[in-house]
């Protein structure tokens, strides 16, 4: 959902909240194991198949639980777990920055979840995690994805649509409108859902669930009636009961009514109101940093009372149960608008991988980060966009000041989406992110992989829109069908996708077809995130641009063993005034790595089961460090890296 401009919160009286103090948070750390004596001291070590072993889904996930139970009892900060066996340590955090430092960053099977990971980012030896949002696909598809496609090409996660029973409806917002806890929706039952998460584990990607615990679905026009309002006329997509503050539930405990909700005083079934013009609250513009304090509807949908403890259990075992199938990863949906102490109460219940929040262009909240997440943080992308997309040849060397997006969110709390779905237009737009603007669009992702700045990006892979309500494939609101699921992506064993973009923006014919666009498989994007793990966080060590090269061509070093270059697009619609550039023949260049015959990995378009012998573009380097042959295409991304070198 979106916040855009910001307004006063409205004073009202609230019931006061049960906490005063947020709940620490324990994450994942991807750090070898502490050591005693060195900073760290070992409380107890816990072993046991049955408590610490698989659950009914096969998962450890919720072992990992009874890990951290154990470690608040015992009054320390830092679990390391395997299969059978908890480890309860104290650490400091100098001690885990050590360890974390150290040459050898092998993990093996004993996980690390501390209090003390939020520094690890900022380490030269941290992972570079790549996530994908596959927008509305299905949870078959998802399964067949992982397998296929994202595991053997080095994705860490995959972001799937909001999870919960939601609104009858085609349009893609209908699911950001949940009506019960049932994880029974339009992109498949809730054990496709298990399925997919087993699966898409086994594969060695994690899942980002897309939680939604702000707020219920508006009522639906029956529940309006004024003789009716009190009632549950309205059926969700699972056929469960709701109405205007009210949920019939799913599941036995997810049962709501309007006490349940935050509403004006002496009048249960009304509510103050966010939305356009003013949209969110703090009177600040972008200074705001919290806004629970409005308590309001947004957008008319009901506002979760979280100072309640009714509602945060049932929160709480929502979370849970989606830790215990075995998510580990979290988008916090409207965060803005949850107090960090209720919220807190319920996501850290559980130690999650990794969690993130919607943000748009509000201050950060230190609190926020440490007890909630990272920040979701849009300015990267559109400052990549923007000079990659819609600024003069003049201002092309300005990309190498790219170092971070908003200004107040630091690189090690951020996570960097390409594109998202509050952010689409309707048409090609240069500067903002979309398929629709072709070529353009899939350089801007090609550069967000190989600049290695930024810690954790995040690629996007949805479906064409002619309408900015449409939902996925399948689901049409022309047909005047309430119920709809989303059209296989998948058909007999293979992705039916658009084709990698030749040209900006897109042609008419392709511009506005409702189709799956896959965007993080075109090709160059596989190879590129091999590229990235092993040259992110290399500091720049060299540079090219006009005049020592032509205009429009950029070029740059990662450490001594990395390199990019790029040259600017067309663009057929707007008649870029520089003409076409063409390709740029490399021959000469002296880029200072060792000799060899290179893959461009911009160029691959999958690494799974690549022979490491062939690649569809090639650099050759001298022994003198100078480019034999090679080129970059006109609209496109080369990079190389010593790992790249065929065999």
């Amino acid at each position: 959902m979106a916040t855009f401009a910001l307004r006063l919160c409205p004073l009202l009286p609230l019931l006061t909240t049960a906490f005063t103090k947020p709940l620490t948070a324990i994450r994942r750390c991807y750090i070898p194991p502490p050591r005693a004596n060195f900073g760290c001291a070992l409380l107890e070590n816990l072993t046991g198949r049955d408590e610490f072993g698989f659950n009914s889904y096969g998962q450890e996930t919720t072992a990992h639980r009874r890990c951290l139970q154990s470690l608040r009892k015992a009054g320390g900060n830092t679990f390391v777990f395997s299969v059978g066996f908890c480890e309860l340590w104290t650490c400091s955090k100098e001690a885990l920055t050590a360890a974390a430092s150290s040459e050898k960053m092998e993990v093996g099977t004993r996980k690390v979840f501390s209090e003390l990971c939020e520094y690890q980012e900022s380490l030269k030896t941290s992972r570079s995690p790549v996530f994908v949002k596959l927008w509305e696909w299905n949870y078959v598809d998802i399964a067949k994805e992982c397998e296929e496609y994202l595991g053997p090409n080095g994705f860490d996660a995959v972001q799937v649509s909001p999870v919960t029973e939601h609104i009858l409806g085609p349009e893609w917002w209908t699911k950001y409108q949940p009506v019960s806890f049932s994880l029974s929706s339009r992109s498949g039952s809730a054990e496709d859902f298990r399925t997919m998460v087993r699966d898409c584990r086994a594969a060695g990607v994690e899942v980002i669930v897309d939680l939604i615990i702000n707020h219920i679905a508006a009522p639906c026009r029956a529940a309006k009636n004024a003789e009716v309002k009190n009632l549950t006329p309205c059926v969700g997509w699972n056929g469960s009961l709701f109405g205007n503050r009210r949920l019939g539930g799913a599941r036995g405990w997810d049962q709501a009514g309007p006490e349940h909700f935050h509403h004006v005083e002496g009048q249960m079934m009304e509510n103050c109101y966010v939305g356009p013009p003013g949209w969110s609250c703090g009177g600040g513009g972008i200074d705001v940093t919290d806004c629970s304090c409005c308590s309001c509807d947004f957008l008319k949908m009901p506002d979760w009372h979280t100072g309640l403890d009714e509602v945060r259990q049932m929160h709480t075992r929502h979370v849970q149960e989606l830790h215990d199938i075995g998510v580990t990863m979290l988008r916090v949906d409207l965060s803005l608008f949850e107090s960090i102490e209720d919220l807190s109460h319920v996501l850290n219940t559980v130690p999650w991988d990794f969690v993130y929040q919607e943000w748009w262009w509000e201050r950060p909240d230190a609190q926020r980060h440490r007890y909630i997440g990272h920040f979701r943080d849009i300015t990267y992308r559109y400052k990549l966009t923007h000079y990659l997309g819609n600024s003069s040849l003049a201002k092309l060397p300005d990309l190498f000041t790219l170092e971070r997006g908003h200004d107040e969110i630091a690189p090690e709390t951020a996570i960097y989406p390409i594109a998202f779905h509050d952010g689409r237009s309707w048409k090609a737009k240069p500067g903002n992110a979309t398929y629709k603007n072709g070529l353009e669009y899939h350089q801007q992702q090609k550069f967000l992989l190989a600049w290695p700045k930024g810690n954790i990006v995040m690629l996007w892979g949805g479906f064409g829109w002619s309408r900015m309500s449409d939902g996925p494939p399948g689901c049409d609101d022309r047909t005047g069908s309430p119920y709809c699921q989303p059209e296989s992506v998948y058909v007999n064993g293979r992705a039916r996708c658009l084709p990698t973009p030749t040209e900006s923006p897109l042609p008419k014919e392709l511009h506005m077809e409702r189709r799956w666009i896959c965007e993080h498989r075109w090709q160059g994007v596989a190879g590129l995130i091999e590229f990235r793990k092993a040259c992110r966080g290399l500091p720049i060590t060299r540079t090219w641009q006009a005049p020592e090269l032509s205009d429009g061509q950029l070029a740059f070093r990662a450490g001594e063993e990395c390199f990019g270059a790029l040259v600017r697009g067309y663009n057929e619609k707007l008649r870029s005034p520089w003409g076409h550039l063409g390709n740029w023949k490399l021959r000469g260049l002296e880029v200072g790595l060792p000799s060899g015959r290179y893959c461009d990995m911009g160029s691959l378009s999958t690494r799974r089961e690549w022979d490491r012998r062939h690649c569809p573009r090639q650099v050759v380097i001298g022994t003198d460090g100078r480019i034999l042959s090679g080129f970059v295409r006109e609209g496109d991304l080369l990079a190389i890296y010593v790992g790249g070198r065929l065999s």
